[in-house]
């Protein structure tokens, strides 16, 4: 298998580690974008640290800072794994500022977003609180076909886990244990399910 040089974007998040430790069991020379944005966040620092121990490549980058992000000339594949966080507002537009880099080096083979959820394309019924950000995300989808970059969408249909432990009440109550004294229902309380036994 020919190997490639892999920047991994958001490599200190739940997803970004699994991704730079895969690529580089697998071989590829491995890339972590190190963006000034961390600050002193120690947990983070010891990961890109370890990443660097396991032969790990440190690029410092930010997105306050263009020319800095068109450094990913230096790789083949460009992997975002960045998070939305409690659907903070347009924080994945962010992703604009990387393909625009991206299509400036113009050498990237191979573009991935950071998706990894729901896919936006198939969520013109959703409503707030996550409404805003399945629109954001196609709003980045556009800006990638736009630019004509080489894309791959990776869309793992949510992680369960992440909204079962607070029953799904992600804005008023962002913990991962139930609210015990009220519950918002999303919608009329009349939507439809799949019946995946079928």
């Amino acid at each position: 298998m020919a190997k490639s040089k892999v920047l991994v974007v958001g490599g200190t998040g739940c997803i970004g580690r699994k991704i730079v430790q895969t690529s580089l069991a697998q071989g590829h020379i491995t890339y972590v974008l190190q963006r000034a944005e961390i600050g002193l966040d120690i947990d983070k620092l010891q990961i890109l640290l370890s990443f660097k121990e396991q032969g790990a490549r440190l690029i410092e980058g930010s997105f306050s800072d263009h020319q800095s992000l068109v450094t990913v000339k230096q790789v083949d594949v460009v992997i975002c794994t960045m998070s939305v966080v409690h659907f903070r507002s347009h924080y994945i537009l962010e992703q604009l500022k990387l393909v625009e880099a991206i299509k400036q080096a113009g050498n990237i083979k191979r573009f991935l977003p950071s998706e990894f959820g729901m896919d936006p394309a198939r969520m013109g019924d959703a409503i707030e609180p996550g409404r805003v950000t399945f629109d954001d995300k196609m709003i980045v989808r556009k800006g990638i076909e736009d630019a004509k970059i080489p894309f791959t969408y990776v869309s793992a249909n949510c992680f369960a886990g992440n909204f079962v432990g607070n029953l799904s009440q992600i804005a008023i109550h962002p913990s991962l244990t139930p609210p015990k004294d009220k519950v918002c229902i999303f919608g009329d309380g009349n939507v439809k399910g799949t019946n995946f036994n079928s």
